[in-house]
């Protein structure tokens, strides 16, 4: 038997995806980063920070060939994505401004847990948008 019926009542929460204008496609983009941008390491990351002319936050994800094959990158950028629309999810009230991010990810990274990462990740990026951790 099929019911019908709406799975929740009232509004639909806001969504903590990943559209494309939150996002850094551009090779300009990532440069500009690197090039003006403060630099924050931890063991598993690199995370560039500059202020951003759009006034949005936007993330690019880098993970180079050292780290593993495509299955391993590509989980590492999957997994930096969930982390970063949580994070950001959780500042909704208190927003960072204008900032785009470059979230390098390092060999190191690739054995870890996932709540190792998303620790230190949560760590950088709060330290980049001049937030405390």
């Amino acid at each position: 038997m099929r019911v019908d019926t709406p799975l929740a009542l009232g509004p639909r929460p806001r969504s903590a995806g990943f559209p494309k204008e939150s996002r850094l496609l551009k090779r300009r983009a990532f440069k500009n980063v690197y090039g003006v941008g403060r630099r924050l390491h931890g063991r598993r990351f690199v995370v560039f920070a500059a202020a951003s002319a759009t006034g949005g936050m936007r993330l690019g994800i880098t993970a180079t060939k050292k780290v593993g094959d495509a299955v391993v990158r590509n989980r590492l950028k999957r997994q930096v994505r969930e982390i970063y629309r949580n994070w950001r999810a959780a500042r909704e009230n208190n927003p960072a401004g204008g900032l785009e991010l470059v979230v390098n990810v390092t060999e190191r990274a690739r054995e870890a847990p996932f709540a190792t990462l998303r620790e230190e990740l949560e760590g950088l990026l709060s330290r980049a948008s001049g937030a405390r951790p």
